[in-house]
């Protein structure tokens, strides 16, 4: 085919190229381009956009607050296809405080959304920070019942995007507010998530103690599932106190793939700190609260786990290799 016929194949009736007709490879580089908001409203233009559109959206997704992160949790929860193509994850609670200022709704709002009374309201009409500005958007605004509460995450809905997103390259947490959750085993609240749990957080009404086996999890919990991924090549983990040197062995050990980590500014400071020397100076630190690669972590962990690590790591690269 020539490129003259290819182009005319590409007119519409008046003459004029149309985005659905363009080659697929074009329209990735085009929409590669294009904020997520833009993305949201391709979604809603036409099927054959939609195609296009979803699988960046859902590459590397952007939360705007931790309701629309709870929104994005029950989707790829549930939909395995959804799931699949979610690449880079990534979470902060940096901007909640401001989020709640400006009257934005939250997980909690989300989670009781079938609840009227408890349910997220109209959008705020104004912004209070950084600076007082009309708002026109369409986030949901906060339930007032809900202004003094805790912005803390809990675990359970990052646990189910760990155990659902099976194909996460990238995995950046900077969330050091991460809360306990209660992972509840019972036939009275069957799970229909791809994890196969239920967490506290998932219910909007409260259970009793008696009518279910609870059991208490607190955030170092999904260190087990963060390490079920085994496309897995970059995690940076910053702002943790929760995070352990035995969560960063665990990592280090059975991540086949892992090539960097970022685990500045985490660990309890008076259990994981150890005297390091450096020429004439010595001074308190986490060893392992570092950024580098795996190797150069690996060499902050004692060194019988971490020589033992690290061959593990290489028969395992080995195996996927054959």
């Amino acid at each position: 085919m020539s490129v003259s016929s290819a182009a005319e194949e590409a007119m519409g009736p008046m003459g004029k190229p149309m985005l659905e007709t363009i080659a697929s490879e074009v329209k990735d580089h085009i929409f590669s381009y294009l904020p997520q908001e833009t993305l949201l409203c391709l979604l809603l233009t036409s099927p054959v956009l939609s195609e296009e559109a979803v699988v960046l959206l859902y590459h590397s997704p952007k939360f705007r607050s931790t309701y629309r992160f709870a929104q994005f949790v029950t989707t790829v929860s549930h939909s395995r296809p959804y799931a699949d193509l979610v690449r880079v994850f990534e979470l902060s609670d940096r901007k909640e405080a401001e989020d709640r200022a400006n009257g934005f709704a939250s997980w909690r709002e989300w989670k009781y959304r079938e609840i009227p009374l408890y349910a997220a309201k109209a959008p705020p009409k104004q912004l209070m920070e950084p600076k007082k500005k009309t708002y026109k958007g369409t986030h949901p605004g906060t339930n007032y019942l809900f202004n003094k509460t805790s912005l803390s995450m809990p675990i359970g809905p990052v646990v189910h995007v760990l155990a659902a997103c099976r194909n996460i390259r990238q995995l950046k947490l900077n969330f050091g507010g991460l809360t306990n959750d209660d992972l509840i085993d019972s036939l009275n609240y069957p799970s229909i998530a791809i994890s196969g749990m239920v967490f506290g957080s998932d219910l909007a009404r409260s259970w009793t103690q008696g009518s279910a086996d609870v059991e208490s999890v607190q955030p170092s919990f999904l260190i087990r599932h963060l390490t079920s991924l085994l496309k897995l090549e970059y995690v940076h983990i910053r702002n943790a106190p929760w995070l352990t040197g035995e969560d960063v062995q665990s990592i280090v050990w059975n991540c086949p793939r892992l090539k960097e980590v970022d685990f500045r500014d985490s660990g309890k400071v008076m259990q994981d700190q150890a005297l390091v020397v450096s020429g004439k100076t010595a001074k308190w630190e986490i060893p392992w609260a570092m950024k580098g690669s795996r190797k150069e972590c690996a060499a902050t962990l004692p060194a019988g786990l971490a020589s033992e690590s690290l061959a593990t790591v290489s028969r395992g690269s080995e195996r996927e290799k054959h």
